[in-house]
């Protein structure tokens, strides 16, 4: 499958209300449907969806396009992860190369996974409620003070501490060993081949990816209910459904509520992140059983551009933030520290302090250079201890110089700058020995860039302008062409991509030029899905909103309307034309012979302009 007829596959296994509708509450409202926006205090419902065009739009926000669109707005993401999204949704395989058939129920199959992992969490969580052999569990969550209205919404569960509990109660489902085994609910014994339950006598957290599907687990040992030499968590080993460092734990419930703060709080544990939105924090999500690291912030940034980095007290969690401070300045990103006193951790600090002293304590929170500054030269008399003020100074511009190498140049290098006069202000150095080490440091420390991937070359430009900034004649254009694709092959001969002035519009023209020449059809839904950009996306939709809307008036058919417009984008190259050689003749560039040929051009153009044929012999 070619990646066009991927976009168009998926396109047409999606239904835009339906998408939608699993996000937002639609209502019909005559042919279409409306809901509240949640890009905005959308107090009357103000997102628009129409079924038959398969697009969304809010004029307030001034955003919409098609399934596409949506889902790169509402996930954060670029069109290529979206078109996996939607294939994901709808059981499509995108790759390019030739696939074995993947038989429904099998291993391999990510819906049946997906069916699994909700089917198990079910399970834990019901054993959990209801279970005899769950009371040790349930006596566990109640002396860590998690309410009844967490445990629902978490969907708290328990493993009983039996060696094959799920495997048994999964003999008379679809369910086979192998695709238990596939999503890490069982393992398999080296010596006999066996399988056994991985999360036997644990308390049970479900994670779920970005869409509320579940993926995976977190196991918390209970006393007497498993090997003490066992680990205090288990996590489910890395799936075709689960990739740790592609994963926040609550990330899928916090992300619909920091779409307008765009802040995200960042701890250590599942019960941290469970108490922090009992106690009113409902912005705090939690790595799931390894380090945050640069994926994890690629992740991060989809959602968020200020990340409060809750460290426990004691030294253990100081120590981390070095190792990350650098991932955050590369990915130009906001980072705020804050650090808990008297080595709480953030679930027994709401216990003893409550949400409101929590936000006021991440009101404080310090920004991670100056953390990192703070950290660097605590206990040092920079006045008198030059050895180990220089020791530390080193530290600092190495760790910055790791997450700005050579080359960056933007907002977060200006303000690494800044820092560097600061620093040397501080440390009472000369700013310029400062910046020279840093730049020697960042030179040693080259990040290689990935390749940028495309299907055809539309540049898209950073000053997209709305419809309103199109000509009159552009505008007309693209509606006639939205109206009669059919009309489209006429367009493109006779308007050439230099008569398209704007440079949105152009874009989308030279979308239709290369559909054209490959042979591909023209029609809305073709054109939208093969631009990727959703700034393009959203122009185009409103240029269709607005041929709908004026069709019925049209007192011309299509031909005759293109026919005119045609027209006025000849007069207007003729117009540049004329005055393009007036210019010529101000700067007397001609000998009197060439004067006169440019002179009958000018009126030739003129009259041309005028409707006035010129006259003929006879």
């Amino acid at each position: 499958m070619t990646y066009g007829d991927a976009k168009e596959q998926v396109r047409q296994s999606t239904d835009i209300v339906e998408l939608i509708g699993k996000h937002l509450e639609l209502r019909r409202a005559g042919r279409g449907y409306v809901g509240r926006c949640p890009w905005h205090d959308d107090r009357r419902p103000s997102l628009q969806v129409n079924p038959d065009r398969q697009t969304w739009k809010c004029w307030v926000c001034d955003i919409g396009g098609d399934v596409f669109s949506f889902v790169m707005k509402r996930e954060g993401c670029d069109f290529r992860e979206a078109l996996q999204m939607l294939a994901d949704r709808a059981g499509i395989q995108l790759s390019s190369q030739p696939q074995k058939k993947i038989a429904p129920g099998s291993p391999d199959d990510k819906n049946t996974l997906y069916q699994c992992c909700d089917w198990a969490a079910k399970q834990f969580h019901e054993c959990f409620l209801r279970s005899d052999n769950a009371a040790v569990a349930r006596q566990y969550i109640e002396d860590r003070s998690i309410s009844r209205e967490s445990i629902e919404r978490f969907k708290i569960g328990f493993s009983p501490n039996e060696w094959t509990w799920i495997l048994d109660r999964a003999k008379n489902t679809p369910h086979s060993p192998k695709v238990l085994e596939a999503v890490g609910l069982l393992g398999k014994s080296d010596k006999t081949g066996n399988y056994y339950d991985r999360f036997k006598g644990r308390v049970i957290f479900p994670i779920h990816d970005t869409q509320g599907r579940t993926i995976a687990f977190g196991g918390r040992i209970l006393p007497g209910t498993a090997d003490e030499n066992a680990a205090k968590y288990v996590n489910s080993p890395e799936t075709r459904l689960y990739t740790k460092s592609d994963t926040l734990y609550a990330l899928d419930i916090v992300r619909d509520r920091i779409t307008k703060t765009r802040h995200l709080t960042v701890v250590e544990g599942y019960t941290d992140v469970i108490l922090c939105h009992q106690h009113g924090v409902d912005d705090v999500v939690a790595c799931c059983g390894t380090a945050l690291n640069e994926r994890h912030i690629r992740l991060l940034k989809r959602f968020a551009d200020t990340v409060f980095l809750v460290l426990d007290g004691d030294a253990a969690g100081q120590s981390r933030t070095n190792d990350i401070l650098e991932l955050f300045v590369a990915a130009q990103m906001d980072l705020r520290i804050l650090t808990l006193p008297e080595e709480l951790d953030p679930a027994e600090f709401m216990l003893e302090r409550g949400g409101e002293a929590f936000r006021n304590l991440l009101g404080g929170a310090i920004d991670a250079l100056e953390h990192k500054v703070r950290t660097a030269t605590r206990g040092i008399d920079l006045a008198r201890d030059t050895h180990r003020a220089n020791l530390a100074l080193e530290d600092i511009l190495t760790t910055i110089a790791r997450g700005l190498p050579a080359g960056a140049i933007d907002a977060t290098a200006l303000r690494a700058q800044q820092l560097i006069a600061r620093l040397a202000r501080q440390f009472a150095v000369a700013e310029g020995d400062v910046r020279s080490r840093f730049n020697e440091l960042r030179r040693a420390n080259p990040r290689g860039q990935k390749p940028e991937v495309r299907s055809h070359i539309i540049e898209v430009p950073s000053d997209l302008r709305p419809v309103t900034s199109f000509s009159a004649e552009e505008t007309e254009l693209l509606e006639i062409l939205v109206l009669h694709p059919e009309l489209a092959a006429t367009a493109l001969t006779d308007v050439a991509d230099d008569d398209i002035t704007s440079s949105p519009a152009r874009q989308i023209w030279q979308t239709y030029r290369y559909l054209e020449e490959g042979g591909h059809s023209l029609d809305f839904h073709t054109v939208l899905s093969e631009i990727e950009d959703p700034q393009l996306k959203h122009l185009l939709v409103k240029i269709d909103d607005l041929a709908q809307e004026r069709s019925p008036k049209a007192i011309f058919d299509g031909h005759e309307r293109l026919r005119t417009v045609v027209r006025k984008f000849h007069q207007r190259h003729e117009l540049r034309e004329t005055r393009r050689l007036e210019d010529l003749l101000q700067q007397r560039t001609f000998n009197e012979e060439e004067e006169e040929t440019v002179r009958k051009q000018m009126l030739a153009a003129k009259r041309r302009q005028q409707g006035i044929h010129a006259p003929t012999d006879g």
